[in-house]
């Protein structure tokens, strides 16, 4: 195919304005992605400052939050170390309370115990004493018991003179046989009077104001008018009344009943 110059001239400035168009196509390409890159720049740059802020501003907090918190580890410490030192005087004066309790209480015990054992020792000492005195007693009442029980009377009670007197008797008074009312050995005290084992004989009797005025329902005035009980020891008539005579290991005792004088 051939081509006319006029068609060479038409190509060659149709390539001209292609080439130029190109080429302004590529400058204003050029052209944008420059401003696009300085735009993107100065946003990578503003990105970048706000990064640095943000950065900056978080490296601040981040201080502000460590010495908060270094300010509250520091304040956590001091009142763990005064709950420690509160903790410690309170144990300390728990302890002491503690122990001066112990100590009371060992103080007490010890006096109690020292109370206890002079009260034992008082109470054994007293036990002991009580128990010498009380064999001391029980000795010298088996000596005195031996000493009463050895000592012994022959008693006598008759009304003998009767049976020869019986037509003079006014009452109905039954002379026993023998006229023996009573015949027995006694066995007296020390201090005991001959009224005393007259008592203890078991045989009715009639005192009055210490003097017997009648014995086994025999009484005085019965058989005369001189006539009565006398009591008579060791063969002797004491001139003083039975409630005054005291009588001494193997003395005769007789309560004899007269009926006139002399007749004894």
């Amino acid at each position: 195919m051939l081509y006319t110059w006029e068609d060479l001239f038409f190509m060659k400035k149709y390539m001209v304005w292609l080439i130029s168009a190109l080429m302004a196509v590529s400058m204003t390409a050029c052209s944008n992605a420059q401003k696009k890159d300085t735009k993107d720049q100065a946003q990578i740059t503003t990105a970048a400052k706000e990064n640095a802020t943000q950065t900056e501003a978080a490296k601040t907090i981040s201080k502000k939050e460590k010495n908060e918190k270094k300010k509250d580890k520091k304040k956590s410490q001091k009142s763990k170390k005064n709950s420690k030192k509160t903790k410690s005087s309170t144990a300390k004066k728990k302890e002491t309370s503690t122990t001066t309790a112990k100590k009371k209480k060992v103080k007490k015990k010890k006096t109690k115990e020292k109370t206890t054992k002079t009260k034992n020792t008082k109470e054994t000492t007293k036990t002991t004493t009580d128990s010498k005195n009380e064999s001391t007693v029980q000795t010298a009442e088996n000596q005195t018991t031996e000493a009463k029980q050895e000592q012994s009377c022959e008693f006598l009670i008759s009304c003998k003179t009767v049976l020869s007197n019986k037509s003079a008797l006014q009452s109905n008074y039954q002379v026993p046989a023998g006229g023996k009312i009573y015949e027995k050995k006694m066995e007296f005290e020390e201090g005991d009077t001959v009224m005393d084992v007259l008592k203890r004989t078991g045989v009715d009797i009639d005192i009055s104001k210490g003097y017997v005025a009648g014995i086994d329902g025999l009484y005085e005035f019965d058989c005369g008018k001189n006539s009565g009980w006398m009591y008579r020891v060791n063969g002797k008539f004491p001139n003083y009344m039975a409630g005054k005579c005291k009588l001494h290991d193997g003395d005769k005792v007789e309560w004899l009943y007269t009926c006139v004088r002399g007749d004894l």
